[in-house]
Order: C-alpha cells, then sequence, then structure tokens
C-alpha cells in the first residue's frame, strides 16, 4: 500500500472514538461485547451440512495483495537508502578524518584490542604495544606535541598519562562486538588495520539504529518518505557522524536509543504491557555503555509517572503492569552498574587513582546541589557539544549545528502543546522532556557515586541515546502541522553539511 492509499484509507474509515475502546486504553480491560440490536436468542442446534454456495468474487483482494507488495518494496528501497548513507558517512570520517579523536578513542580501541585477544582489561592496564603505535603514528590532534615519533618503539612511559587505559570500567559489550569482527575483518584479503575495520563497523551500528528508527517511526503511521526523512536527519548530526566513524562506545547510541522509543510506542500507541522485552532493551543498553541506558530509564519513568495516575484513578490493573515494566527496567540497568563494577572493582589495584581525574571534573565539598544546580540544562539542543577531527570539520557544519540546536530544544515543548492531554504523540514529547531534564543529573550522580567529584559542564552527548525519541516528536509535530517542505530540506541540508564536509569538499 502506498502512502497516498494508506493516508486516504485512515480517512475513509475513520471513526469517533468508541466508549469501548476509550475503556480498553484507560483500564487495560476489553470489556464484553454488547449485543447486537434487534437480534433474537440463539436457536442451539447442529450445523446443516450442504454444499457451499459460491459467491461472487470479492473485487479488490489481488490488488490489495499487491499493494501490500508495494509498501515492502518501498520500505526496502527507503532502508537501503538509510544503511548506503550510514556507510557513506562512516567511510568518509574514517579516510578523512584519520588522527584519532580526542575523545579517548586509543582507550576504546586498546579495549577491543584486548578483548578480541581474550583480555578483559582493569584499571591500571597500559596501552597495548599496537594500540600505542597506532596512537603515536595517527596522532591526536590535541596532544600532537606530546606524543613520540612514529614507529620510534617508545615505552608507555613516553606517552600521555603514561600510556594508561582509564577506561576499563565501561561494559563490554560494545567492545566484544567491534572487536571481534574487526579482527575477523583483518584476517580477510583486505588492506584494512584494526583500527580502520573497527572505525568502519560505526557505520553498521548506525546502519542498524537508522533501520530500527526508521520502522518505530512507520509504527506511528508516518508516511514512508517522512519516516525515511526523519531517519536520515540523525546521520546529518555531528556528533553521531562522528561516532560512526570512530572507535567509541558511543556508536551503538542510535539503536540503542530506537529501542527506547519503539518500548515508549509499543506501550503507549499499541497497548502492549510486556515486561520482558523492556528489560532487554534495558540490558542491552546498559551492556553497552551505562549513559547509553537514558533513554529507556527516561521511557520506564515517564510510564512510571503514568502508573501512579492510573492506580489513582482505581485502574490497578494495567497500572500494575506498568509498574512491572519499570522495575524490570531499573532492575536490569542495575544488574549491569552493580555486576559489572563490582567484578571490575575487584580486579583494580589497591591505591589506584585515576589518570586524568580533575581534568573535567572537581571534588564536591558537602551536599553536591551548589555544584549541579548550574548543570541541570545543559542537555537541552542535545546536538550542540560535539567534537570533530580538523580535518573534517567547517563552519557550514557549525552553522548546521546552530540550526539543529534550536529545533532540538524546541521538540519536547512542541510536542506537549501540538497534541491533546493524554494522546499516544503527547506521551512521546513528555518523553522527550524528561530526558533531557534527567540526563545531567544522570551524569552527575554517576560521578560522585564514582569519585566524589562532579562534572562543570555537562556535555550534552551523554543525552545521544534521547536523539531518536526527539526526532519523533518532530517529525509528529511535522505530520500534524502538514510541514512538508522543512521536513525535507532540514534533512537534506544537515546530512549535506556533514557529507560534504567529510568529504574535505569544505
Amino acid at each position: 500500500m502506498t502512502d497516498q492509499q494508506e493516508t486516504e484509507l485512515q480517512a475513509t474509515t475513520a471513526q469517533p472514538p468508541s466508549p469501548v475502546g476509550r475503556a480498553y486504553r484507560v483500564s487495560g480491560t476489553r470489556p464484553d461485547p454488547a449485543p447486537a440490536k434487534d437480534a433474537g436468542p440463539a436457536v442451539p442446534g447442529p450445523a446443516v451440512p450442504g454444499p457451499a454456495v459460491p459467491g461472487p468474487a470479492v473485487p479488490g483482494a489481488p490488488a490489495q495483495r499487491s499493494a501490500g507488495g508495494r509498501a515492502w518494496a518501498v520500505t526496502a528501497v527507503w532502508c537501503l537508502v538509510l544503511v548506503l548513507l550510514s556507510v557513506g558517512v562512516s567511510a568518509l570520517g574514517t579516510l578523512n578524518g584519520p588522527s584519532l579523536s580526542a575523545l579517548d578513542e586509543h582507550t576504546h580501541l586498546d579495549y577491543a584490542w584486548k578483548i578480541s585477544h581474550g583480555q578483559v582489561p582493569r584499571a591500571g592496564d597500559t596501552l597495548s604495544p599496537e594500540i600505542r603505535e597506532e596512537w603515536a603514528c595517527r596522532s591526536q590532534d590535541n596532544l600532537a606535541q606530546l606524543l613520540p615519533a612514529c614507529g620510534s618503539s617508545s615505552s608507555a612511559a613516553d606517552f600521555p598519562f603514561d600510556a594508561e587505559n582509564y577506561n576499563t570500567w565501561h561494559p563490554p559489550v560494545y567492545y566484544a562486538v567491534t572487536g571481534v569482527l574487526a579482527r575477523a575483518i583483518t584476517a580477510l584479503p583486505v588492506d584494512l588495520t584494526f583500527t580502520t575495520a573497527a572505525r568502519l563497523l560505526g557505520g553498521a551500528w548506525l546502519a542498524a539504529g537508522l533501520v530500527a528508527l526508521f520502522g518505530v517511526l512507520r509504527m506511528w503511521r508516518l508516511p514512508h518518505w517522512l519516516a525515511a526523512a526523519a531517519a536520515a536527519l540523525v546521520a546529518g548530526i555531528p556528533g553521531v557522524a562522528h561516532a560512526a566513524s570512530t572507535v567509541t562506545n558511543d556508536a551503538p547510541a542510535v539503536l540503542i536509543g530506537a529501542g527506547a522509543a519503539w518500548v515508549l510506542t509499543r506501550v503507549v500507541r499499541d497497548g502492549r504491557t510486556g515486561w520482558a522485552l523492556p528489560a532487554l532493551v534495558a540490558l542491552l543498553a546498559a551492556s553497552t555503555k551505562l549513559m547509553n541506558a537514558v533513554a529507556i530509564l527516561t521511557v520506564a519513568g515517564v510510564l512510571l509517572l503514568w502508573a501512579v495516575g492510573l492506580w489513582r484513578a482505581g485502574h490497578r490493573p494495567k497500572a500494575y503492569r506498568l509498574l512491572l515494566i519499570t522495575g524490570a527496567v531499573v532492575a536490569a540497568v542495575g544488574l549491569v552498574a552493580f555486576g559489572w563494577g563490582a567484578l571490575q572493582g575487584a580486579r583494580t589495584p589497591a591505591g589506584w587513582t585515576n589518570p586524568i581525574g580533575g581534568t573535567n571534573t572537581a571534588p564536591v565539598h558537602g551536599l553536591p546541589l551548589d555544584e549541579w544546580a548550574p548543570t541541570l540544562m545543559s542537555a537541552f539542543g542535545l546536538v550542540q557539544n560535539y567534537y570533530l577531527q580538523p580535518a573534517v570539520t567547517s563552519t557550514l557544519v557549525v552553522a548546521v549545528v546552530g540550526l539543529l540546536a534550536v529545533l532540538f530544544t524546541a521538540a519536547p515543548l512542541l510536542g506537549l502543546v501540538g497534541f491533546a492531554k493524554g494522546t499516544p504523540e503527547r506521551m512521546a514529547g513528555w518523553a522527550t522532556l524528561a530526558g533531557t531534564l534527567a540526563v545531567p543529573l544522570l551524569v552527575q550522580v554517576q560521578e560522585f557515586l564514582r569519585g566524589g567529584e562532579y562534572f562543570g559542564i555537562v556535555s550534552s552527548r551523554y543525552a545521544v541515546t534521547l536523539i531518536p525519541l526527539t526526532v519523533i516528536t518532530l517529525a509528529l509535530v511535522a505530520h500534524r502541522q502538514q510541514w512538508r517542505v522543512a521536513s525535507v530540506v532540514v534533512p537534506v541540508v544537515s546530512v549535506g553539511a556533514v557529507v560534504l564536509s567529510f568529504a574535505t569538499v569544505f
């Protein structure tokens, strides 16, 4: 079925909301169907056998099957476009930005390298010799003067921070997947280093995320072209494009965020309240990076507030099911956080101190409220804090980031004022707003519990998993307001800016 046919079908079949449907959405219990009017009592008796009476052929059945086939073909084409876009952005960033990212790429690269060779790094471990060589030869723009010469076979003491890997506290799933696949690629007859292969896999993470986001957008019955345009916009966000072309555990963030958006959609729009799949999404999210669980925790928080309202209104069965989802999500994240923290904590040498402690953080004196308060609004805009290697950045990208920052700041508010109270679309707006407000607090609490310190500035890249929820909110508003031109122009401009910049045209 094409987008036009789908729209016409929705228009012709639209009916005013029935009290039965409303009762089901509120209470979660489907009422018994009302008896048909003017219907007499059913007369029991055996069925009368006889030959089937042929009737006229149902018109349109082959046409409906044909339309369904065309819809699948359209979906496949748009998914292929999103995959090619992801791979292209990743390849351009990998090839034209060879220096290691200032966002600790050398530590993430070492983690992936070691785990692909059967080692799980711990605090205090030094970078592998192969990774030290990559660091020296590729360089790092903000540390270029401190790195030894390429090929000098320098010792760890010759590198910044004594070449220590200080990011071993992260959970291992991203590193295991990326490291094992990158090592397998280098075993093929292709001229790729481990670093290049691992970076290119960022394109695969992004492709999976964009396709998943496209699928969630289609669950909201958005047209194919709008769902594809909204998903493609994500590839035009510089921070996302950077994560897709470097080795970092931010690479799965779009996929994880799309998973959280899927959980919200299936609950608030489709009325599906099972707890196992949300718990699995939460487990996978936290296993890639604890802060990647922000989006699914936000969804759990929104469902918790909804459950409280239903409980107070007397709709206990559905409230109970929503509370079960919330508890399962929190338990899954807690299992990873405390389980992995305990495991790595037991392996940490006594007296170890983080070599970069105090670089971006400061100690908390007394209660942390005074230190936290100035940072609590820092996640609004989502895309403002980003890093690109100088070789692949441009003034065009800076201009686009300014545009996207305005849109992403307005998105939660547009979602709240653009839809009626209690609608699924407004719930998406609430989730976007709640997540944006919660991220700085979650970051500060995590840092306080780890070492009694706080961030003077909380980077919005910690909220990267909220991007899919934000994009869904923008797409729903654009569809409601019929902003067709803007829905195409904004993604084209954003993606075009990133592609031209990564291709070093600007």
